[in-house]
């Protein structure tokens, strides 16, 4: 079997950084917590390559886990990374609406970050609207031109 050829995870770690990094705007802060995630070692790494090329399979042992402080008042969530997907392992929260969600996998972080924050969601669309060129003020304005000129047109 050829490592190359198969889309596993090897080292979530890695991965785990850039999902943080390329969803900061929508987080308050985050914390990649190293002595509960494996590898962490480039003999780590090796180890678990050596174990995929003998059974076959990425070993339950490949976990990375992150903490984040969400917007606002949401209150802080655990994360880990492991094989199956991005799973909630814990909510440091007063909310028991989004409770239920413990131990839930999700595909992404940005899913999972969409289901349990409201502030993500916001920070998020106008994260969207400043990279179309659009301020925040400008949003109401640009509703309003679009109005018009569907009313314009009869629409």
């Amino acid at each position: 079997m050829s490592i190359s050829n198969t889309n596993i995870l090897l080292n979530p770690l890695p991965e785990i950084q850039a999902a943080l990094s390329s969803n900061s705007f929508g987080l308050k802060s985050s914390e990649i917590i190293k002595d509960n995630s494996f590898p962490i070692t480039a003999e780590d790494v090796e180890s678990v390559k050596k174990e995929l090329t003998s059974t076959g399979v990425t070993s339950i042992r490949v976990v990375g886990r992150t903490s984040i402080n969400l917007l606002g008042e949401e209150g802080k969530i655990g994360i880990k990374l492991d094989r199956s997907g991005w799973t909630l392992e814990f909510i440091e929260r007063s909310d028991t609406l989004i409770n239920d969600k413990i131990n839930k996998t999700y595909e992404s972080l940005e899913t999972l970050l969409i289901d349990l924050s409201p502030a993500y969601v916001k920070a998020m669309n106008d994260e969207i609207w400043k990279r179309f060129g659009i301020e925040k003020n400008d949003i109401d304005n640009h509703v309003e031109d679009v109005r018009d000129s569907r009313q314009n047109r009869g629409l």
